[in-house]
């Protein structure tokens, strides 16, 4: 299945690198989440000299970067919360193992939603 999407009667039209880098985003959630997992459980770094320049502290910019990949998961997270439960499935499907969308619904209805969430994350995560 192509990366594109609907050229015809969709108002949730993007630029074509913005829709890209949204669908990237998407199909980067699961490791998103690992890494933010992964960052509570690390110990912060110590050098062993105890001399520091006051620029750095490793524990906060872990704080940050940990903050960062929780906002875009729960961004994708609401946002797919947003999908009727009977369509996010095979949304969910298309974007992240690029499977055609199930028979119990039309194309267009599943490429409406699919074209609705990937708008959604896009402005909200300040790409678009």
């Amino acid at each position: 299945m192509k990366d594109g999407q609907r050229k015809k009667n969709n108002k949730y039209i993007l630029p074509q690198q913005v829709w890209l880098q949204t669908i990237n985003l998407i199909r980067d959630y699961y490791r998103m989440k690992e890494v933010a997992d992964d960052l509570i459980a690390t110990a912060p770094v110590k050098d062993g000299t105890g001399i520091r320049s006051g620029v750095s502290d490793p524990t906060f910019a872990k704080v940050v970067k940990r903050e960062r990949h929780v906002k875009m998961t729960d961004i994708i997270d609401e946002e797919k919360n947003k999908i009727p439960v009977e369509y996010r499935h095979g949304v969910w499907n298309s974007i992240m193992y690029r499977t055609p969308y199930p028979l119990d619904a039309d194309r267009s209805t599943y490429s409406r939603w699919k074209s609705r969430f990937v708008y959604n994350v896009a402005v909200r995560a300040n790409i678009y």
